[in-house]
């Protein structure tokens, strides 16, 4: 644990957002609202406040979606603006990793209809399938694009670039790699899932990790990336809670929009 008092700093505001976060009797209570207008009005009484006072109940699917990541992407860059400065590119970098979906399918040539809708990504998806790549390489999220003759994946990509942007002394830091493990199990345990299957017991396993991770290296790096990826856990949660309830709402309710 670093004593500094930029740490000490960093850890008190960390605390304070850990300290926030939903318990799930919380979660549950929100989550008993039927009707997604219900659902919003309480999410909005909640600590969820920051994340889904733009969402209009009554917004497309995707445009709801594209609010969140807009959220998240605020998110991250206001943590990054706490840490010491050596580790500020490498937090800002967290906040591309619920995205590698998006951009691995881009590349493959899968662009979904709404794509051209968000800026994050319409010019990219303005690139003919075979020229995403050099489009990839030459914008801000270079570290993605394909590299002739290696086999890696988008979300490896995606690693050793976050890894690269680590000061060197904390390359292999055993909190950081423990942390980068867990992840990775946990979206491969999803990978190999039925459709039968749901996310939640997963999603509670990993969020267990990461908090003992979080208390156990308070006032260090590890303990922002833990905090960042529970929030990404309950934006998760709440993308899924948002969704559902805009497809399958009562027929009276969408009438009477």
């Amino acid at each position: 644990m670093s004593s500094t008092p930029r740490w000490s700093y960093v850890q008190a505001r960390l605390q304070a957002r850990h300290g926030e976060r939903l318990q799930e009797a919380d979660w549950r209570a929100i989550e008993a609202a039927w009707s997604i207008d219900q659902f919003v009005e309480r999410a909005r009484a909640s600590s969820l406040r920051r994340f889904i006072e733009r969402i209009n109940a009554r917004m497309s699917p995707h445009a709801a979606e594209r609010m969140l990541r807009d959220t998240w992407r605020a998110y991250v860059a206001e943590l990054a603006d706490w840490v010491p400065s050596a580790w500020r590119e490498a937090v800002l970098w967290v906040s591309v990793f619920p995205e590698l979906p998006i951009i691995d399918g881009l590349l493959r040539g899968q662009a979904p209809g709404w794509i051209g809708q968000d800026p994050a990504f319409a010019e990219l998806a303005k690139a003919g399938r075979q020229d995403r790549n050099d489009a990839l390489a030459n914008s801000p999220l270079g570290a993605l694009a394909a590299v002739e003759e290696r086999e890696e994946t988008v979300a490896l990509r995606w690693y050793a670039h976050w890894r690269a942007l680590w000061p060197r002394r904390f390359v292999e830091d055993p909190a950081l790699l423990d942390i980068a493990a867990a992840v990775k199990a946990h979206v491969e345990r999803l990978d190999r899932a039925g459709r039968q299957e749901t996310s939640a017991p997963y999603r509670r396993e990993l969020a267990l990790k990461l908090t003992r991770t979080f208390r156990r290296h308070g006032g260090s790096s590890a303990a922002v990336f833990c905090h960042l990826a529970l929030v990404a856990l309950d934006l998760e949660r709440l993308r899924g809670d948002i969704i559902r309830r805009r497809l399958f709402e009562p027929a009276e309710a969408k009438e009477a929009a």
